[in-house]
């Protein structure tokens, strides 16, 4: 099975908002599906807390999750300040269904570095 990147600017450098959900995709989910997202994060001035991941982020790190979206609107990104003033930016985006992350977990799992742009895009 092939993994579409469903992310249309992968590797675009995208500032996320504390407590406000940033879009981090221009295509459209599908409302009901389970999407597994994975994205570099880079926390400077604080840390971070990103629902659906463990523990707390203080620096750069490939966060992984899978999260179901209930409305149709592309897929966004939210954290929590835990601690100082943090910005964040994410980049090398991949977001495929969880079915396809299933289906190619191994693979997946062991990209240490990912651009976003080495798949097909939606």
């Amino acid at each position: 099975m092939m993994v579409t990147n469903l992310c249309t600017s992968p590797s675009s450098t995208i500032t996320l908002s504390a407590d406000k959900w940033v879009h981090i995709t221009t295509a459209p989910s599908v409302e009901g599906t389970r999407y597994w997202i994975s994205a570099e994060v880079n926390v400077t001035g604080g840390t971070i807390s990103i629902s659906g991941t463990q523990g707390e982020i203080s620096a750069r790190q490939r966060v992984s999750y899978v999260m179901t979206i209930n409305n149709t609107a592309p897929v966004s990104m939210s954290y929590h300040v835990e601690s100082g003033n943090p910005t964040v930016t994410v980049t090398g985006i991949l977001i495929c269904t969880n079915a396809e992350y299933q289906a190619n977990k191994t693979l997946l799992d062991s990209i240490g570095y990912f651009t976003g742009n080495t798949m097909p895009l939606a």
